[in-house]
Formats: C-alpha cells, structure tokens, sequence
C-alpha cells in the first residue's frame, strides 16, 4: 500500500504557541479545512436523499403498485448510498492525513524544543523527563489528532441535521414540532454536564503529568541517581476515582441522549400512524420520518462526542502551551 507523504507544514519563525486551539488547527492545516468542508458539505446534502426516495417508494412505487418505478427508485437509492459510502471513506482518510501530519509535526517541534531547554537548564535534580514523555506521546496524540476533524466532522454532524430537519418540517411541520421537543433540551444539557468533565480531564492530565515525573524520578536513570522504591499508590488512587467521575458523567450523558432520540421516533411513530387514519398524512411520510430520526441519531451523537473531544482538546492545548 502506498502511503502519502505527510503535510509540509511551514515553521512560523518562532517557538511560541498558537494563542487559542483553532489558531493551531489553522497553523497545522490552513487550506486544507476549505477541501476538507467542501466534501463535508456535499456528505451532508446526500442525507435528504435517501428520506425521499423511501417516501417515494412507498406512495408511489408500491401504492401504485408500479414495479418498473420500483426498481429505478431501488437503483437510485443504491447509487446514493454508494456514493456517500465512498465520499465517507475519503473524508475521513483526509482528514487521518490532515491529523497525523499535524502529530508528526508538533511532536518534532516539541522533543527540539525539550531538549534544548534540558541541555541549557538540566541539573541533577531534574525530573522533568516524565512529563515530556507524557506531553510529546500521549497529550500530542489526541491535539493533533483533533486538527483533521476540527471544521469538517461537526460540519457534517450539523450539516446532515439541518438537511434532514428542514426536510421534516417541509413535508410535516407538525409531526415534525412535536418529535423536535424531544431532541432540544439534548442542546441544554451537553454543555451542563461538558462543564464537569472538562475539570475533570483537566485534573486528570495533571495527575498524569505527576505521575510520569514521579516514575521518571523513581528509575534514577539521571545523574546515576538510585530508585528509592517509592509508593504509587495515592497517586493511582487519585487517578482511578478521577477516571471513575468522568465515566459516571460521560455515560450519564450518553443515555439521556439515547433515551431522548428513541422517544423522537416513538412519537414520530405514534403521531404518524395517528395522522394516517385520519387521511391528514401518507405512510411514506411516516416511513420517512421514523427513518430519518433514526438517521439524527448518529449526526446528534456525533456532534455531542465532538463538542467534548473540543473542550477536552482544549484543556489539553491549554496546559502544553503552559507547559512550553
């Protein structure tokens, strides 16, 4: 497998950090966001189209009982699905390209910068080695990493949610209203509960940091310094409970937000159905509309993953430009 070369990224001239976590995206990455969101536009776009080809299939091809029609809306929706698979694959190999490139570049420049600030400060009593491993290896992978993604995957996320939302409330305002009030208070209570998290990952990398200098100091591999055999324990402990609160929000999270997407779609179903008896609606639009809640879990899930991983990543550029 060939592999392309990674993104010539050009120095600044200077070793100071970018100010704010997209001035670094855009150091990293520049125009490469524009081709990036072009492609997240179009993917976006696509998500209506399958909605109106099951709508169509069911009021037209089989209430007409009309095979012909059938099998060329069967073949058109083949050829969308084919199409957004494929444009999918290479948005995210792009923006793998975009995110590794960036890695690539900012650990050179901070292992450069580490070792010369050891060669011009370095005494004998210096364990900062354990937090620049931890800086450069672990926290580099997850800055870097959030360049590819940073426009084009909430773009996508949003982008498939509004297309598939304005298709609802142009077919069916009112079952549309009804299934949304289920979705909203999803917009409320991801930013309460990110708030949270983000002191705890915060807290965490700190303790990390600690940690690596602790283990760093206890090898005594500087300065012909002997291991004293030190105790880890109270710093595991902390972490483990650290850890333990951010599962404790995160999935707390994550199951309102399953419980409110499928309520989405039993109200869809229910009002639906109602409205069908009543000659008010089709089922095809009823069929749609289960259908596209169905396609909003994914795009709302995504959008709230990324709007942690961002203040998260946040956090994390924060404290390695403290640290530089």
């Amino acid at each position: 497998m060939v592999t392309p070369s990674p993104n010539r990224i050009e120095r600044t001239g200077d070793d100071t950090p970018a100010a704010t976590l997209y001035g670094y995206v855009w150091r990293m990455s520049g125009g490469h966001q524009a081709g990036l969101s072009l492609v997240a536009i179009v993917v976006a776009a696509l998500s209506m189209a399958p909605l109106e080809l099951q709508r169509r299939i069911v009021n037209d091809a089989i209430g007409g009982s009309d095979v012909r029609l059938l099998a060329i809306l069967g073949v058109l929706y083949l050829a969308v699905m084919l199409l957004e698979a494929g444009l999918k694959f290479f948005l995210h190999l792009y923006q793998g390209w975009v995110g590794e490139s960036a890695i690539r570049y900012t650990r050179l420049h901070l292992a450069r910068l580490n070792a010369e600030h050891r060669r011009a400060e370095a005494t004998p009593d210096d364990n900062g080695g354990g937090r620049a491993v931890s800086i450069i290896g672990g926290e580099v992978e997850k800055l870097g990493g959030f360049v590819g993604e940073s426009v084009s995957e909430p773009l996508v996320s949003a982008g498939t949610l509004i297309a598939i939302l304005g298709y609802m409330l142009v077919m069916e305002p009112l079952l549309a209203l009804i299934s949304l009030c289920f979705l909203a208070p999803q917009a409320i209570a991801a930013p309460l509960i990110q708030r949270l998290v983000n002191r705890l990952v915060e807290r965490r990398v700190g303790l990390l940091r600690d940690m690596g200098e602790q283990v760093a100091a206890e090898t005594g591999q500087e300065s012909g310094q002997q291991s004293s055999g030190g105790d880890y324990g109270p710093s595991l402990e902390s972490i483990y409970r650290n850890r333990i609160k951010i599962y404790f929000w995160k999935f707390a999270g994550k199951g309102a937000t399953n419980l409110m997407n499928n309520l989405a779609s039993l109200s869809a179903l229910v009002v639906g159905g109602y409205l069908v008896t009543r000659g008010e609606t089709t089922l095809g639009v009823v069929v749609a509309f289960v259908s596209g809640f169905d396609r909003l879990v994914d795009p709302s899930r995504q959008l709230l993953t990324f709007y942690r991983i961002m203040e998260q990543t946040r956090v994390q550029h924060r404290m390695i430009a403290r640290w530089m």
